[in-house]
């Protein structure tokens, strides 16, 4: 149980949990906002937060961030496309096994298809799907075409 008296996923190893709260370069905030990520062209040189019960934000200098929506509270951006493909009921765009969505000649990857995977070795693997199916279907192939056969 947290201080607030939430309850924790049991799912977790707790002593592994533990052992990474020991680690002198970790920090858990619990009850804070990530208001927001800051950078420059170099890239992230710091997060704001909000703790709650505060009114002054935060200022932590990082060299990058990796942002986890516990609870699955993560929704892709997905509202340039909801009138032109099929969304599922949780905001990501549906596509078939070759990443095609319900359109002709769009094809989807990645976290925008809102998958319990948001890894970008799985963005990866998808575009390779999709590359391979538009060149299929640019050419109007029957199959689609590799570089090697087994035999």
């Amino acid at each position: 149980t947290t201080a607030g008296g939430a309850e924790r996923n049991k799912v977790l190893d707790q002593d592994l949990l533990e052992s990474l709260y020991q680690c002198e370069n970790v920090e858990h905030l619990e009850q804070t906002r990530l208001i927001e990520v800051l950078g420059d062209m170099n890239g992230v040189t710091g997060v704001k937060l909000m703790r709650k019960g505060s009114t002054e934000e935060e200022i932590i200098e990082v060299e990058g961030a990796f942002i986890y929506g516990a609870g699955g509270g993560s929704k892709p951006i997905t509202e340039f496309c909801q009138s032109k493909v099929d969304l599922d009921e949780s905001g990501g765009v549906i596509v078939d096994e070759n990443m095609k969505t319900s359109c002709d000649g769009v094809y989807a990857i990645g976290d925008i298809r809102n998958t319990d995977y948001k890894q970008v070795v799985v963005a990866a693997s998808d575009g390779c799907i999709a590359a391979m199916s538009i060149e299929k279907f640019l050419y109007n192939r029957k199959a689609i075409k590799v570089d090697w056969i087994h035999k």
